[in-house]
Order: C-alpha cells, then sequence, then structure tokens
C-alpha cells in the first residue's frame, strides 16, 4: 500500500515538474544587421524580468526561456544600437518568434569603447575623455603606422615616436612613455625602455584606436600618466575579408627658405618609399576564426649620411643615411567550444624583422639640416615576436572570466655592439567583467603580473663599459573598479575605483595604492553630457631611463640609478554635445584640466660624465626636476553633412591649449662633481620668465574636411597647426659657435677646440621659427568596384619644420595607393 502512494506521489511531482518546464515561454529567433541582413554572432540577449543573459551563437540564432508573459527583452552587439523591446504571449501561447535587426552606430558620433574602464561604454557616458580613431582615415591618407593615424586626434601629438596628450611629456628620445600603449588590452611598450613599438602593430587589421586623455594608471598602472592608447584588431565576421594594399611614395626636394639653400640629402634621384600589406580572415566551420596578415615597407629615408657640403666628404664610409626595411606577418586565430557555451580560446601572434638606420641630430642648423650629425648614425637589425595565449569564459548571465597573457622577445643588433640589446617579456592578466543590468552596475576587478629581463651593454653603467649586463624587473598589480548609474533613465553614472601597484627593480621595490572617481550626467532631450574626474597616477622609471649608458658621435646618454618613480593627480571636467544644423549633424566636445607632478622626470641636456675632455662628457640625462603643474583646455567639434543627395562631407576641427609649468624653479636637481655646475630650472632653462616646462608644444590646432560625391569619388584636404617650442635647454646656446652673443674670445679659447657640434646655427634658426608651423596635407580618391585608388600628397606646402630640437620633419611626399578588396 506504502509503494503504491509513493508511486502515485512520484508520478504527480513528475507531471508537475514536466508541466512546469513545458509551460516555461520561449522567445527564439535571429539577430541580423540592418543594411546587410549579415547575421550577428554572439550579440547579447538580455531578459530584463529574469535578470538574465544569453549570447547567441555563431549564426545570430538563439533560444531564451522566459518566466512570465509580458517582459522587456535588451538586444546588444559591439559597435551597433542597443533596442528594447516589450514582448506579451497571449493566452496559452508558449513560444514567440523574435527576429531583431539592429542599426550600426553612427561612425563619428557614437562609438564603443573598453579603454576608459575596461568594458564596452559610450564615450557620451563616460567620465574622461575619450576619442575614438577609424582605421578608415588612416587608409584614406596612407598612414602606415598608428603614431601617423594618433597625429590626427584632438590634443594629441608625436613627437619623435613619444606620444604626447596634452602636453604631458617633452622630448625625451622616446624612452619612458607617459601614455600607456596597448595592443588588444595588453602593453605593447618595449620592455627595456618603455618606448612605444608603432612599427610593429598590424595596422591591416586595426579595428579601431581609442585615446583616454588624463590619468589612467588606475586602469592600466605605471606609463599611464597621462592617458592610454588602445588598439584594437578585429576577428573575422561572417563572410570572408581578403583585402590588399600597395603604395608607392617619392620625397620632394626640400624647400629653401628666404636666402638659404638647402641641399637635398640625396646625391642622385630623390628618395622613395613603398610597400604593400595584405589581410585575410574567415570564420571556418562556425566556430574557428582564423585571421592572417603580414606587411612589407621600405623607406630609403630623407635624412642623408654624415657628409657635409665640403668638397671632402667628411663621412664614416655610409652611402646612405636614415632608412627602414621591414617585414612582418601576424595571426590570429579563436576556438569557441560548442558543447561549452561561452568558453573561447585564442592564440594571436606577431613577428618582424627590421633593418633600420636612426639619426638623432642634424649635421646642423644651416644647409645640412637633412643630414645626420657626424658618427651618430645608429644601424639596426631587429627581431621581434610576441604570442597572445588568451582563455574567455562568458556565463549566461553576463559574467565574463578573461586570462590574457603576451610573451614578448626582442633583439636589437647594432652594427657597432655599442647599443645591441635583448630583451623578454612576460604580461598576465586575470579580469573580471559583470555587467548587471538589474541593478545598473558595471564590476570590473583583476590581477596582472609584468616580468621583464633586458641584457645588453647600454646598461653597464658606463658609455666606455664593453660588459654585457643583465637587468630585471617586476610589477604586480591588484585592481577594482565600480560603475553605477542611477535615476530612472540612468542618465547619472558614477564610477570608482581603486588600483594597488607594486614594483621591483634591481633590488629597489616600492609600493602604492592609487584610486580614481567621476561623474556623468546627462540630459534627457539635448543629450548634453557633463562629466567630471579625478584619478591618481603613478610611473616607476624604465630600465633605459635608469641604466642606459650609450656613446653616439661626440655626445652621449648617461645613466641616472638614483632615478625615483614620478605620481599625479589629474582633476578634468568636460561637456559633451550633439548637435544638427540643418542637413549637417556632429557633436562638439570641450574640457579643461589639471594636472599635478611630482618627483616629475624631464629629459636634460648638459655636462654629465666623468671621463676626458668636456666634449667627451656633453649629453642627456633622465632628472627628476621637482613639482610640476599642466593646466590646459581642450576643445573639438565633428560631424558629417549632406550637401545633396549625392554629395556628402566629413569635418573635424580641435585645439588644444596647454601650459606646463615647474612648481620650484630653483630646486636644484643635480650637481656636476667636476665642475661644481648646479642644475635646476631656473639655470639651465632658456625662458625662465613664464616658467613653462622644456620641449612643450603649447598650442595645437588640427582641421580636416573632406567631400564625397556619388559614395565613389572624395577629396580631402588637412591642416595642423603646432607652436614652436618656447623653452630649451640653455646647453644648446651655450654651444652654439654661431650665436651672436657669444664674445670673441669665448668663441676661439671655448667653442673652437670642441670642433664642429649640431648647435651650430640653432640660436639663429631657433629665434626665426618662433610662428610655429602649419602642415597641409591633401588627397584625392576613386573607387571603381573593389578597388581604391588614392593620390596623397603629404606637407602639401614642403615647409621646412621643427617638432623637437635639431631633427627636420620629412619634406613634401608625392603617394600613390591602391586597395583592393575582394569582398
Amino acid at each position: 500500500m506504502i509503494d503504491k502512494r509513493l508511486r502515485f506521489i512520484f508520478f504527480a511531482l513528475f507531471l508537475l515538474i514536466f508541466a512546469a518546464v513545458n509551460a516555461q515561454n520561449i522567445i527564439k529567433g535571429t539577430i541580423t544587421d540592418e543594411y546587410t541582413n549579415e547575421p550577428l554572432p554572439f550579440a547579447t540577449v538580455y531578459i530584463a524580468c529574469d535578470d538574465n543573459g544569453i549570447l547567441a551563437d555563431a549564426n545570430g540564432k538563439f533560444s531564451v526561456a522566459v518566466s512570465k508573459d509580458t517582459c522587456e527583452v535588451v538586444f546588444t552587439q559591439t559597435f551597433y544600437n542597443t533596442i528594447k523591446r516589450q514582448v506579451t504571449f497571449s493566452p496559452g501561447q508558449r513560444e514567440l518568434m523574435v527576429n531583431m535587426k539592429l542599426g550600426k552606430l553612427a561612425e563619428m558620433l557614437q562609438q564603443v569603447t573598453v579603454t576608459a574602464s575596461k568594458y564596452e561604454t559610450d564615450p557620451a557616458k563616460s567620465t574622461n575623455t575619450i576619442l575614438v580613431l577609424s582605421p578608415k582615415i588612416a587608409e584614406d591618407r596612407n598612414f602606415t603606422t598608428v603614431d601617423a593615424l594618433l597625429n590626427t586626434a584632438a590634443g594629441v601629438a608625436v613627437v619623435d615616436n613619444e606620444p604626447q596628450i596634452r602636453g604631458g611629456s617633452g622630448f625625451s628620445s622616446g624612452m619612458g612613455s607617459r601614455v600607456m600603449i596597448l595592443l588588444d588590452n595588453m602593453p605593447l611598450l618595449r620592455p627595456d625602455a618603455g618606448r612605444p613599438m608603432w612599427t610593429f602593430i598590424p595596422m591591416e587589421d586595426v579595428e579601431q584606436v581609442e585615446v583616454l586623455k588624463g590619468a589612467a594608471s588606475v586602469v592600466f598602472g605605471s606609463s599611464a600618466l597621462t592617458g592610454a592608447i588602445n588598439v584594437h584588431t578585429a576577428y573575422p565576421r561572417m563572410k570572408p575579408k581578403t583585402k590588399i594594399s600597395t603604395f608607392a611614395g617619392i620625397y620632394s626636394d626640400p624647400n629653401p627658405s628666404g636666402k638659404e639653400v638647402y641641399q637635398a640629402s640625396w646625391n642622385h634621384s630623390n628618395p622613395v618609399k613603398y610597400g604593400v600589406s595584405f589581410l585575410h580572415s574567415r570564420i571556418i566551420k562556425n566556430n574557428f576564426d582564423f585571421v592572417i596578415g603580414g606587411e612589407f615597407f621600405n623607406d630609403q629615408g630623407y635624412i642623408g649620411p654624415e657628409e657635409r657640403l665640403s668638397v671632402t666628404r667628411d663621412t664614416n664610409g655610409s652611402t646612405t643615411g636614415k632608412y627602414e626595411i621591414r617585414s612582418r606577418l601576424n595571426f590570429a586565430t579563436r576556438y569557441r567550444f560548442q558543447k561549452v557555451k561561452g568558453l573561447a580560446v585564442s592564440l594571436n601572434g606577431n613577428i618582424m624583422y627590421s633593418d633600420n638606420a636612426q639619426s638623432f641630430f642634424w649635421y646642423d642648423a644651416n644647409e645640412n639640416r637633412y643630414r645626420t650629425y657626424k658618427g651618430s648614425l645608429s644601424k639596426f637589425k631587429d627581431f621581434t615576436f610576441y604570442v597572445d595565449p588568451t582563455v574567455t569564459y562568458v556565463r549566461d548571465n553576463g559574467e565574463m572570466h578573461t586570462l590574457r597573457n603576451r610573451i614578448m622577445r626582442s633583439n636589437n643588433n647594432e652594427s657597432t655592439g655599442a647599443q645591441t640589446a635583448q630583451s623578454f617579456s612576460s604580461f598576465n592578466e586575470y579580469q573580471y567583467n559583470r555587467n548587471i543590468q538589474r541593478y545598473a552596475l558595471k564590476i570590473v576587478a583583476g590581477a596582472m603580473n609584468n616580468y621583464v629581463i633586458s641584457s645588453g651593454r647600454v646598461f653597464s653603467g658606463d658609455i666606455y663599459s664593453d660588459d654585457t649586463t643583465r637587468m630585471t624587473a617586476n610589477n604586480f598589480a591588484l585592481y577594482v573598479q565600480l560603475e553605477k548609474s542611477f535615476l530612472k533613465k540612468k542618465q547619472l553614472t558614477f564610477l570608482i575605483g581603486g588600483r594597488w601597484e607594486f614594483y621591483s627593480m634591481e633590488g629597489v621595490s616600492e609600493n602604492k595604492p592609487i584610486f580614481r572617481t567621476g561623474l556623468n550626467y546627462q540630459l534627457k532631450k539635448s543629450k548634453t553630457a557633463f562629466r567630471a574626474s579625478f584619478g591618481q597616477g603613478y610611473r616607476f622609471p624604465t630600465l633605459g631611463e635608469k641604466f642606459i649608458a650609450i656613446s653616439i658621435g661626440r655626445y652621449g646618454f648617461y645613466p641616472n640609478p638614483n632615478l625615483v618613480s614620478e605620481k599625479s593627480w589629474n582633476l578634468e571636467a568636460g561637456v559633451m554635445q550633439p548637435f544638427r544644423l540643418s542637413e549637417f549633424q556632429g557633436v562638439f566636445d570641450l574640457a579643461v584640466f589639471t594636472q599635478h607632478y611630482d618627483n616629475y622626470i624631464e629629459f636634460a641636456m648638459g655636462v654629465w660624465g666623468t671621463k676626458g675632455s668636456l666634449m667627451d662628457r656633453i649629453g642627456f640625462k633622465y632628472l627628476n626636476i621637482g613639482p610640476a603643474r599642466i593646466n590646459g583646455v581642450d576643445f573639438s567639434v565633428m560631424g558629417e553633412g549632406k550637401i545633396s543627395r549625392n554629395v556628402t562631407y566629413m569635418l573635424n576641427f580641435s585645439y588644444t591649449f596647454s601650459s606646463p609649468i615647474s612648481l620650484d624653479p630653483d630646486y636644484v636637481y643635480y650637481k656636476d662633481s667636476a665642475t661644481k655646475r648646479e642644475y635646476s630650472f631656473n639655470n639651465s632653462s632658456l625662458d625662465t620668465g613664464r616658467l613653462v616646462l622644456k620641449y612643450r608644444i603649447e598650442h595645437m590646432a588640427k582641421f580636416d574636411l573632406a567631400f564625397t560625391f556619388a559614395k565613389k569619388f572624395t577629396i580631402g584636404l588637412s591642416a595642423n597647426y603646432f607652436s614652436a617650442m618656447k623653452n630649451i635647454d640653455k646647453f644648446f646656446f651655450e654651444y652654439d659657435i654661431e650665436n651672436p652673443t657669444h664674445s670673441n674670445t669665448y668663441k676661439e679659447y671655448v667653442l673652437t677646440p670642441l670642433g664642429d657640434l649640431p648647435f651650430s646655427g640653432y640660436y639663429n634658426y631657433f629665434y626665426a621659427n618662433q610662428k610655429g608651423s602649419i602642415i597641409f596635407d591633401a588627397r584625392v580618391s576613386c573607387m571603381i568596384k573593389n578597388v581604391t585608388l588614392s593620390f596623397i600628397v603629404k606637407n602639401l606646402m614642403n615647409k621646412s619644420y621643427t617638432l623637437r630640437p635639431m631633427y627636420v620633419e620629412p619634406p613634401r611626399t608625392f603617394n600613390l595607393q591602391v586597395v583592393y578588396n575582394l569582398n
């Protein structure tokens, strides 16, 4: 009797469970692109009433259970507009078909980034200033490296490979970047020197470039003092993609200015540059992504060999000056497990070989600006590679777990061996992301470690030593950040985050906590977005800044093992406003900012060596110059408009003013033991009246206008203005033999015995070029089926100009580009 009752009870429970399961409402459908009707793989479907989300499959299909008869469903996908729909089941209806079409975000006005907070966000809702640069800009203007693309961004200038955001850095020979450079959310700085590796970024596969302005150390750690630049590469879409791009260019003869006659640095035909790149990407069997790309690039260079205008050449036998020949091959793979939903593993890699020669100074400021200084041409054969194994797991509730790794190796072989160096780095990061839509809360937390080993004669601490020295550095960090939206329409966003950083290098270690916070408020009707943020920054010196010791020509780079970390805090307030004027729609952005530094590190010219004559002791050194502050304003407007049905145009304009000043100009940051000379801002700077730091571009304006006809033919003009550097090391003028303020006695007994220096004529050049430089570029392109032909002229007026002391920028170049898109 009991057994029968038990069987009855179990049977009844089974029926109830079966009925409950089958009573669940099911929403099915396919998510596609509004314009192409292509499926959107792995779009997110969020069920608001159940606080539950799932990912569509590789074909954009989804099926999800819903507990209620009426519920709001949210469809999202990166680079597409988010759509919210309320679905209602009729009585007795248990399955509902919902096919959703998503439209792309407006390319210029609404873009998604991950740089500001390490999760996807709209720049209009960010608490920091963010710019998003499209690779289409690079293709239209034949930019072969990301640094050239960055020079189009508001408030950004790349000077001697060093990215400067809002005047946060000066001339530093490219070492010790205060801007973190990332490729796919992982650092891409040369391990030993902290130098950006622009040529190593696969331009042919760039999806977008994000520029975060202001302190970003909480999110990205050391080297993100003034901002971060995150380059994202693309994975395949549903349709395979094949693209081949090739170009050829030629340098014009330098343009004489006034009564001066510049001799070209080439003796026969004008130097040329050319290159070819390719990309192929596809999805294989719905769950395996494959991308392969590569580049060959040859630039004969416009900086000539080490010879003068005299009949007898003063040369080291070189027949070429600065040049670069590089080959690069990169790949990306990703496998999505079908049996474990949300689990994906990827392996990306990049390998590059480069044969190049680098010039640091011109020969003189007169007729030899396009030649390299005697003995300073450095020839390298570089081999670099990295591999990026990554594991990602996304749960249905929106949790994401990511384990990123980057193993990098760099061999830099210099022809004399003096600058040869090898470096190895291992970057590892675990990151947790959670977007809890019910509570409008985003969480990101993680831990990272970056271990570096470098070796070479350059780290011996003595420019005359032939010994090879091995150096190590280790960086570990923990971080967490919360972002919460408030009010009914979620138009108020509050962010707070913190990071604990530990750093050790050659027996010296330190740790420091840093914090950031911010607010963003959007007006409902006008879409006006107000933002304010505060962030602390921290940067430990690189191995190169502390220990580098090199002799180049008749000057050197001297080590400073006593260099200490620099700290900062940044405060910013801004407003972003979308607008429409007739057929023109755009957005303007205005920000005011201030950044305060302690133990600020500067690159200084002086007498640092302890051996030999005065000439043998001249060079550069990295020094802590005391406290500094940078105030400024950053303004930009961008948009797109229509003149007629077949004529459209795009407009960009920006202006940035920064005022970087020394807060303790009398602080003595170095005292030479041999000469007893003391170095401070006041006694080493050319201009001390305004206290502006050395090597700064205070005013920067950029403009671009392009018209497109019938979506086939485009013509564009751009202009960049850079104000002249008003303050430099006074040392350059002190040792300029043509300086008219020097007495004949000083020239005869001090300067003449030193021989020729690259400072010759710099006094006259400096004061003759105090108005800054305006550089024009022009372009025209035509699309014929799958082929785009472009003709680009850079430095249209053939302006001879400099962005840092004693190094001239390229003359006019003519470029012809052909891009073939198979799909």
